[in-house]
């Protein structure tokens, strides 16, 4: 541990704090969201002193320093007042059978003094709170008989800072959505519901076309939710539909048109049930992550390539031919664009604003690609349909064209402003 790194306290005796979640304790969560921080020593108190690692369902980093503590009769606040007082370091408090968010502990993590959070999202609010001995002697005259509450009434009586949530930014960049800041306890049947609903929306993104935002969540969290308490990880996942996305390339170049494109189907869903799996179970991989990035990129080329290939016969002056060239020339600028328009602007293309995330939705993407291309299999019309998604796919890059140059003229007429507001 790095000198000056915080410890946590768990408050650990609510039945809850062993209840499964997507395939962890609540416990196990917020023991794994605090090692995601850097914090490997925790104490936690239960309410007889028993391990409540046995009911882990994938266990904790070999780093991680786990002591637990019995609770006696005078409820948890002195296990908590004897950490801070002999601690060094700051103290990271939390309710064990709370679902807490991961961003609200980066704050008390990097937080240089004491404070609390205290959210007021969801039905049963949980409190938070980085605690040390500059704010000890304050604390021990509050009544109270559990965490959230000594915080709650702390604040109120000016006894410890809270932190101004009104000024949180709540738009979560990698999941292109809003999400307010919460701690929720899950105390019955209606909190827990309510907090597997707010888990689900943090690994889902907000903005996608239309196969992405409506046909594959329902596919993916049911299978993420089959498998999430078994030891298949999710590189294993992403092994799987690697490997399945490469026989998509030999199926469609000797005219298996319809299992191929099956195949590749089934490669969307993995796809996406790979990312929920280890967002749902807090098991990341930086390896995995770019194999599933690389993998993408490269095998939807191919795709379209093997798909030219057989439709043209090898012939780069068919009809055929000049539809896969301008299938690949804009599948290189929805490539380029997006990623130029976020160096440029440090935002996503896709949800700018509301016309953009009509055309996420509505414009070609490989997901929705696949889908059309199968109905018009089904159809009969594997040839027109693949004319169609061309022509599409070219309607979609040139709108991001567009989207880049004009967004570029408004910054630069709002610098102008701004320049010749600065001078008069």
């Amino acid at each position: 541990m790095n000198p000056g790194t915080p410890i946590a306290w768990i408050d650990a005796r609510h039945p809850n704090a062993k209840r499964k979640m997507w395939g962890l304790t609540l416990l196990e969560r917020n023991i794994r969201e605090l090692e995601l921080q850097g914090i490997e020593t925790i104490v936690l108190l239960t309410q007889s002193g028993e391990d409540p690692t046995n009911s882990f369902c994938h266990g904790i980093s070999q780093t991680t320093r786990l002591r637990v503590e019995a609770a006696d009769q005078s409820g948890p606040l002195p296990s908590l007042f004897s950490l801070i007082q002999s601690s060094q370091v700051p103290v990271i408090a939390l309710e064990g059978h709370a679902l807490n968010d991961r961003r609200l502990l980066k704050i008390l993590v990097e937080s240089a003094n004491d404070l609390a959070i205290l959210p007021e999202y969801g039905p049963a609010p949980a409190g938070l709170a980085r605690l040390s001995r500059d704010t000890l002697e304050a604390l021990e005259g509050v009544v109270a008989f559990s965490l959230t509450e000594l915080l709650q009434t702390a604040v109120a009586e000016n006894r410890l800072p809270c932190f101004d949530l009104s000024q949180f930014d709540t738009y979560m960049d990698n999941l292109r959505r809003r999400v307010p800041p919460y701690a929720i306890k899950v105390e019955d049947e209606a909190t827990y519901r309510a907090a597997e609903k707010v888990l689900k929306r943090t690994v889902q993104k907000g903005v996608l076309e239309v196969v992405g935002k409506f046909i594959h969540p329902p596919l993916e969290f049911g299978a993420v939710r089959l498998i999430a308490e078994s030891k298949i990880t999710p590189n294993q996942i992403t092994l799987v539909w690697v490997l399945l996305a490469l026989s998509v390339i030999p199926l469609y170049l000797t005219g298996h048109l319809l299992l191929g494109t099956l195949f590749a189907a089934l490669v969307g869903i993995l796809d996406g049930v790979d990312g929920k799996l280890a967002r749902l179970t807090l098991r990341f991989s930086e390896a995995g992550d770019k194999l599933d990035h690389i993998s993408g990129t490269i095998n939807d080329a191919l795709w379209y390539m093997a798909l030219g290939w057989y439709f043209s016969g090898g012939n780069l002056h068919s009809r055929p031919a000049l539809f896969a060239a301008l299938l690949l020339g804009s599948y290189l600028i929805h490539r380029i664009v997006p990623g130029l328009f976020r160096g440029f602007f440090a935002r996503e293309i896709y949800d700018y604003q509301k016309i953009d995330e009509v055309a996420r939705l509505i414009g070609a993407r490989v997901n929705n690609n696949v889908w059309v291309f199968l109905i018009g299999l089904l159809l009969e019309k594997p040839l027109e349909t693949f004319y169609l998604i061309s022509v599409w796919m070219a309607i979609t890059a040139l709108w991001f064209i567009v989207r880049f140059f004009w967004v570029s003229y408004q910054q630069r007429g709002v610098e102008k402003q701004f320049e010749l507001s600065r001078i008069r």
